[in-house]
Protein backbone atom coordinates (compact mmCIF):
# COMPACT_ATOMS: atom_id res chain seq x y z
CA UNK A 1 0.00 0.00 0.00
CA UNK A 2 1.87 2.63 -1.68
CA UNK A 3 0.39 6.42 -0.71
CA UNK A 4 2.38 7.45 -3.39
CA UNK A 5 1.30 5.41 -6.06
CA UNK A 6 -2.38 5.75 -4.36
CA UNK A 7 -1.81 9.70 -4.32
CA UNK A 8 -1.04 9.29 -8.88
CA UNK A 9 -4.17 6.79 -9.20
CA UNK A 10 -6.77 9.41 -7.53
CA UNK A 11 -5.64 12.36 -9.19
CA UNK A 12 -5.94 10.06 -12.38
CA UNK A 13 -9.10 8.65 -12.12
CA UNK A 14 -10.66 11.75 -10.57
CA UNK A 15 -9.47 13.67 -13.68
CA UNK A 16 -11.30 11.09 -15.85
CA UNK A 17 -14.05 10.27 -13.44
CA UNK A 18 -14.35 13.46 -11.03
CA UNK A 19 -12.86 16.48 -12.78
CA UNK A 20 -14.09 18.81 -10.20
CA UNK A 21 -12.03 16.58 -7.41
CA UNK A 22 -8.75 17.19 -9.40
CA UNK A 23 -9.51 20.88 -9.51
CA UNK A 24 -9.48 20.98 -5.91
CA UNK A 25 -5.82 19.02 -6.32
CA UNK A 26 -6.52 17.02 -3.08
CA UNK A 27 -2.92 15.33 -1.60
CA UNK A 28 -3.53 11.78 0.69
CA UNK A 29 -1.23 12.21 3.85
CA UNK A 30 -1.99 8.59 5.04
CA UNK A 31 -3.76 5.73 4.84
CA UNK A 32 -3.26 4.05 7.69
CA UNK A 33 -4.19 3.97 11.12
CA UNK A 34 -5.87 7.20 10.02
CA UNK A 35 -6.86 8.36 5.96
CA UNK A 36 -5.64 12.13 5.88
CA UNK A 37 -6.70 14.19 2.85
CA UNK A 38 -5.28 17.59 2.54
CA UNK A 39 -7.21 20.30 0.39
CA UNK A 40 -4.96 23.39 -0.27
CA UNK A 41 -7.07 26.26 0.03
CA UNK A 42 -6.64 28.07 -3.23
CA UNK A 43 -8.39 30.41 -6.20
CA UNK A 44 -10.28 27.18 -7.36
CA UNK A 45 -11.25 26.19 -3.83
CA UNK A 46 -11.77 29.59 -2.63
CA UNK A 47 -15.23 31.37 -1.85
CA UNK A 48 -16.23 34.88 -2.30
CA UNK A 49 -14.85 35.06 1.37
CA UNK A 50 -11.83 33.89 1.17
CA UNK A 51 -12.64 30.38 3.02
CA UNK A 52 -12.89 27.10 1.70
CA UNK A 53 -15.79 26.56 -0.86
CA UNK A 54 -18.74 23.88 0.97
CA UNK A 55 -18.30 21.65 -2.16
CA UNK A 56 -14.72 21.40 -1.59
CA UNK A 57 -15.19 20.60 2.01
CA UNK A 58 -17.74 18.20 1.39
CA UNK A 59 -15.37 16.38 -1.35
CA UNK A 60 -12.66 16.36 1.19
CA UNK A 61 -14.56 14.88 3.70
CA UNK A 62 -15.92 12.36 0.23
CA UNK A 63 -12.10 11.57 -0.16
CA UNK A 64 -10.98 10.77 3.49
CA UNK A 65 -13.68 8.13 3.85
CA UNK A 66 -13.47 6.55 0.31
CA UNK A 67 -9.36 6.33 0.81
CA UNK A 68 -9.51 2.66 2.27
CA UNK A 69 -12.34 1.55 -0.21
CA UNK A 70 -9.65 3.21 -3.36
CA UNK A 71 -6.75 1.14 -1.88
CA UNK A 72 -8.65 -2.27 -1.89
CA UNK A 73 -9.95 -1.32 -5.36
CA UNK A 74 -7.13 -0.16 -7.05
CA UNK A 75 -4.65 -1.60 -5.27
CA UNK A 76 -5.61 -4.53 -4.09
CA UNK A 77 -7.36 -4.98 -7.05
CA UNK A 78 -11.23 -6.06 -5.08
CA UNK A 79 -14.04 -6.59 -7.20
CA UNK A 80 -15.74 -3.17 -5.64
CA UNK A 81 -18.16 -0.44 -6.75
CA UNK A 82 -19.68 2.19 -3.63
CA UNK A 83 -21.78 5.42 -3.84
CA UNK A 84 -21.96 7.70 -1.26
CA UNK A 85 -25.65 7.29 0.71
CA UNK A 86 -26.05 10.16 2.47
CA UNK A 87 -23.47 13.20 3.89
CA UNK A 88 -24.16 15.23 7.17
CA UNK A 89 -22.38 17.83 7.81
CA UNK A 90 -21.77 20.29 10.98
CA UNK A 91 -19.78 23.49 10.36
CA UNK A 92 -18.28 24.93 13.38
CA UNK A 93 -15.55 27.49 11.84
CA UNK A 94 -15.03 29.18 8.87
CA UNK A 95 -12.54 27.32 6.84
CA UNK A 96 -9.70 29.82 6.10
CA UNK A 97 -6.84 28.19 5.41
CA UNK A 98 -5.36 24.48 3.99
CA UNK A 99 -7.80 21.95 5.37
CA UNK A 100 -7.13 18.40 6.67
CA UNK A 101 -9.65 15.49 6.56
CA UNK A 102 -9.45 12.80 8.67
CA UNK A 103 -11.40 9.64 9.48
CA UNK A 104 -10.50 7.20 11.74
CA UNK A 105 -11.99 4.41 11.96
CA UNK A 106 -10.23 2.88 8.72
CA UNK A 107 -10.25 -0.69 9.99
CA UNK A 108 -14.10 -0.90 10.71
CA UNK A 109 -14.21 0.09 7.00
CA UNK A 110 -11.65 -2.83 5.96
CA UNK A 111 -14.52 -4.89 7.74
CA UNK A 112 -17.25 -4.13 5.24
CA UNK A 113 -15.14 -4.26 2.58
CA UNK A 114 -14.85 -7.93 3.38
CA UNK A 115 -18.59 -8.41 4.36
CA UNK A 116 -19.27 -6.73 0.91
CA UNK A 117 -17.01 -9.51 -0.79
CA UNK A 118 -18.80 -11.96 0.96
CA UNK A 119 -22.32 -10.97 0.04
CA UNK A 120 -23.96 -9.96 -3.54
CA UNK A 121 -26.31 -7.53 -1.61
CA UNK A 122 -25.49 -3.75 -0.56
CA UNK A 123 -23.26 -3.18 2.39
CA UNK A 124 -24.28 -0.08 4.12
CA UNK A 125 -22.30 2.08 6.90
CA UNK A 126 -21.89 5.11 8.58
CA UNK A 127 -18.98 6.86 9.51
CA UNK A 128 -17.44 9.75 10.82
CA UNK A 129 -14.48 11.97 10.50
CA UNK A 130 -13.05 15.92 11.16
CA UNK A 131 -12.09 18.25 9.05
CA UNK A 132 -9.32 20.81 10.56
CA UNK A 133 -6.32 23.17 9.96
CA UNK A 134 -3.18 22.19 8.66
CA UNK A 135 -1.54 24.81 10.54
CA UNK A 136 -3.58 24.49 13.39
CA UNK A 137 -4.72 21.00 14.09
CA UNK A 138 -6.74 21.79 17.31
CA UNK A 139 -9.15 23.96 15.03
CA UNK A 140 -11.55 21.70 14.19
CA UNK A 141 -13.84 23.65 11.36
CA UNK A 142 -16.03 20.44 10.59
CA UNK A 143 -17.49 17.22 11.62
CA UNK A 144 -19.24 15.01 9.79
CA UNK A 145 -21.20 11.67 9.10
CA UNK A 146 -21.10 9.48 5.38
CA UNK A 147 -22.79 6.57 4.43
CA UNK A 148 -21.41 4.53 1.87
CA UNK A 149 -23.18 1.97 0.37
CA UNK A 150 -20.67 -0.90 -1.20
CA UNK A 151 -21.31 -3.89 -3.47
CA UNK A 152 -19.41 -6.32 -4.79
CA UNK A 153 -19.13 -6.00 -8.69
CA UNK A 154 -18.36 -9.61 -10.09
Amino acid sequence: MSITKLNWLIKGTSLLRVPLLSFCNPKLLSLEPTSKVLIPLNFVTKNHVRTMYFGALAMGAELSIAVPILNAMFLEKKPLSFIFKDVKCEFLKRADTDVIFEFADVKTSQQIIEQALKTTERVNHTFKGIAYGKDAPDTVFMNYEITISLKKTR
